[in-house]
């Protein structure tokens, strides 16, 4: 009889009917944010990976050479700035010393400031900053203590000495 009654009365019949459609669309909706929220776990999952492995690669071959190629020319600057600030004319064997100073003084300064072990060892996603911080070098960028000479260059000294 109760069935009856809603059929006989379409505003029940209405609002029964609507609200089954209204359980089905909150079925349907809570279905798709289960899925939103799978898709936003694994973007997220894939977005760690990304910058993961990005800072797993390495500077590459060229890029290795184009850092090494930067600290000689940089090397061969500074090593003139040294003679000029010495007032002194160096050998060309004097200048090698110096300029090989220059060039292990910026590995190391390199390598520190990358925070790696060897300069190969760079990140792929860092050599921008690598090389910005290369070009950022200038001869007041080495304290006294770097710039004491080391046994190579006491010996060619003294072997230019003793001619």
């Amino acid at each position: 009889m109760d069935n009856q009654l809603t059929k006989n009365d379409p505003l029940i019949f209405t609002l029964e009917r609507q609200n089954k459609q209204g359980e089905a669309l909150v079925a349907v909706l809570k279905e798709v944010r289960a899925i939103e929220n799978r898709v936003d776990k694994r973007v997220s999952e894939a977005e760690a990976l990304l910058d993961k492995m990005s800072k797993q690669v390495t500077i590459t071959y060229e890029e290795q050479r184009e850092i090494t190629s930067l600290i000689h020319c940089t090397a061969g600057k500074l090593a003139r700035k040294h003679e000029q600030v010495l007032q002194e004319t160096f050998s060309d064997n004097l200048f090698k010393a110096w300029k090989g100073l220059f060039v292990r003084r910026m590995h190391s300064k390199l390598k520190e400031r990358m925070n790696v072990a060897r300069y190969t060892s760079i990140e792929r996603v860092n050599y921008d900053e690598a090389t910005a911080y290369l070009k950022s070098l200038s001869y007041v960028s080495f304290s006294s203590h770097d710039l004491e000479p080391t046994p190579g260059i006491l010996k060619v000294l003294e072997l230019e000495e003793s001619k």
